[in-house]
Formats: structure tokens, C-alpha cells, sequence
């Protein structure tokens, strides 16, 4: 009799466990469906910073050496400019800085370039995050990095509208009155375009001469995103506000570039990526670096001694300050986190 009290009491035992791990594994994949169990802790927030109506935020986030920008518009839409590497830590930081904003779409996405420190995170990003119009590159070579074969993959099964980052392309919000504009590269369909050379031999120089340039303007405030635009093409762009005296047509309507007041300084600020001529006809307030410690011999100091005959000691480095903040809604300020 006991020896059967026994063996059921051992039976009930390892059903007990069994049912206990059955129910953690159903848990896990359950919370799996609607967060990554990798990156849990990121979604964890008890409290929110959730940026208020009418005031347009742009947040230039830490991700070593790497671009990564986070807009959060004035009507409460979004805007991410690239993602940085897809290292496992920044990954994981972007996802907590956007769960943290409450933000659960990304309405308009711009991956610059397919250069890994711009499209790393991407894939990962549009995993977890609703897209809903992405401004991507034109390529013809789907897997001219490893890391934009993935976010493209990734892009087109997440069912975005699909757009090039072309000269024009953009979107203009009448209600609020902001709007952002790809200035660079040139279309497409003009031999000019730097998506040309970089489709044809995708040297370094070719892949940075087809980054996509974009301003963003709210309140009158004008902010330029330059990726890694090379020299050549911020003397064409500067040309080219010069001649149009700032004004273009953006889906229709006459857009007029107010008065700059940051640039994200291009190719994190490596030697001979600051070019006078555009510096000279946009005349910044500010300039932000994004850039990781000893990255690649960036940010150059002549580049920033130049930098300095525009701003003054407004520059801001990642790699110094950590993120950068921006705010316009009223007043604008700038912030550093360190």
C-alpha cells in the first residue's frame, strides 16, 4: 500500500512539472507573438515619455558609429532616419527608447544607405514595429550588403508603402505645417543620379554619393539629415538651393527652406565631408556628429575646426553627449543626456 502511495505521489510529481514547464512554454511563445522574448525588458516601462501635440521632437540616438534618428512629428506621427548596426545592444536601446515614447508605429521610415551603420537595425525594427510608408534606396542589386538584404526581405513582407528616397519625395502636412523633403540623390530616371554609379560599381565613394539627403521644417525651423553625401554632392545641392532660391514643389505644394537650424553633420564628420559651399548658403545654428569612440579616424579634426568657423562651439558629438535632442513647439531648445 504505501509502496503504491509511493509511485503515485511520484506520478503526480512529474505530472506537476511537466504541466509547470508546459505552461511557461505556452507563456513564452503567447508573449512571443506580441513581444520579443530577447528583448522584454524593453518593453517594460511604468512610466512613459510620450512627446505632447504641437511640439515636433528630434532625437538624435546614441548608436556608436552609426546614424539613427528619431522625429517625432507635431500631430503624433513618427519618423525614423536609419537604425544603426544591428548589434544585439542597439537594437535592443532603440526598441526601449520607442517603447518608452509609447510609439507603436513608425510612420514614415528612411533607411539612407545601404551601408551597415545606417540599415543594421532596420530588420529587427520592422519585425517588431508597423510601417507605414518606407523611403529606401533604389537598387538593383538586392544584396549589395548583407545588411540591406535583410531589411529589404523584411520591408516587403511587412506590407509598407514603398517609396524611393528621390529628389521630391516626401510628405506636406497643411494642418500642422511641417514637411520633409528627400534634396538627394537626383531621380532616378536622370543619368546624374548617384544611384547610377553606385548600381554600377559600388565602390565606398558611389554607395556615399547615392545616401539620401533629407530636410525636415517646423515653425520655421529647418533641420538637414546628410548622411554620408559626399563633397561632390553638397556642392551640387548648395548649388541647387542657390539657384531655386530655396523654394520647391513638394506633392504639389511650394515649399520655401527656412532658416537651418541643425545639420547632422555627413559621414560622421570624416575628413573632407564638411563642404563649405553648403554650410556657407544653408548657415546653421548647430551641427551634430553622430559617431562612436575612435570609430574609423572620425570625426576629423579639420573637419571640425572648419565646423566651427560656421557654429561656434554648437556642436554636439554622440560619442561625447550621448543623445542629442532637439525640440521645436513654441520654443527650441537643444539637450544633451550627458
Amino acid at each position: 500500500m504505501k509502496r503504491k502511495k509511493k509511485m503515485y505521489r511520484g506520478k503526480l510529481k512529474i505530472i506537476v512539472i511537466l504541466s509547470a514547464v508546459a505552461a511557461v512554454m505556452l507563456a513564452l511563445i503567447i508573449t512571443n507573438l506580441f513581444i520579443p522574448i530577447i528583448y522584454f525588458s524593453a518593453y517594460v516601462h511604468f512610466t512613459k515619455d510620450i512627446n505632447p501635440r504641437g511640439q515636433m521632437r528630434v532625437r538624435y540616438l546614441d548608436v556608436g558609429f552609426g546614424d539613427c534618428t528619431l522625429v517625432e512629428l507635431p500631430d503624433g506621427k513618427t519618423m525614423l532616419i536609419d537604425g544603426g548596426t544591428g548589434a544585439y545592444g542597439n537594437v535592443y536601446n532603440l526598441l526601449d527608447v520607442l517603447n518608452k515614447s509609447g510609439i507603436s508605429k513608425i510612420d514614415y521610415l528612411f533607411c539612407t544607405s545601404v551601408k551597415s551603420e545606417h540599415c543594421g537595425a532596420l530588420a529587427e525594427i520592422v519585425k517588431y514595429k508597423k510601417i507605414g510608408t518606407a523611403y529606401i534606396p533604389h537598387v538593383t542589386n538586392l544584396y549589395i550588403t548583407d545588411e540591406y538584404a535583410r531589411f529589404y526581405s523584411a520591408i516587403i513582407k511587412s506590407g509598407a508603402n514603398i517609396q524611393t528616397a528621390q529628389f521630391g519625395s516626401g510628405e506636406y502636412n497643411a494642418e500642422y505645417g511641417y514637411f520633409f523633403m528627400t534634396m538627394s540623390p537626383a531621380v532616378t530616371e536622370l543619368p546624374e543620379s548617384g544611384y547610377h554609379a553606385m548600381n554600377k560599381s559600388p565602390t565606398e565613394e558611389n554607395i556615399n554619393g547615392a545616401s539620401a539627403v533629407l530636410w525636415l521644417q517646423y515653425e520655421g525651423r529647418g533641420f538637414m539629415f546628410l548622411g554620408d553625401a559626399t563633397a561632390a554632392v553638397q556642392q551640387s545641392m548648395a548649388e541647387m538651393i542657390r539657384l531655386e532660391n530655396g523654394e520647391f514643389t513638394l506633392n504639389g505644394n511650394r515649399v520655401s527652406l527656412a532658416p537651418c537650424m541643425v545639420v547632422k553633420a555627413a559621414n560622421h564628420c570624416a575628413k573632407g565631408y564638411s563642404e563649405p559651399r553648403l554650410y556657407e548658403i544653408i548657415s546653421p545654428e548647430a551641427v551634430v556628429i553622430t559617431v562612436g569612440e575612435n570609430a574609423k579616424s572620425c570625426p576629423s579634426n579639420t573637419d571640425i575646426a572648419n565646423l566651427q568657423l560656421y557654429v561656434g562651439d554648437n556642436i554636439f558629438r554622440t560619442d561625447i553627449h550621448g543623445a542629442i535632442t532637439v525640440t521645436v513647439g513654441g520654443e527650441y531648445r537643444i539637450s544633451k543626456e550627458k
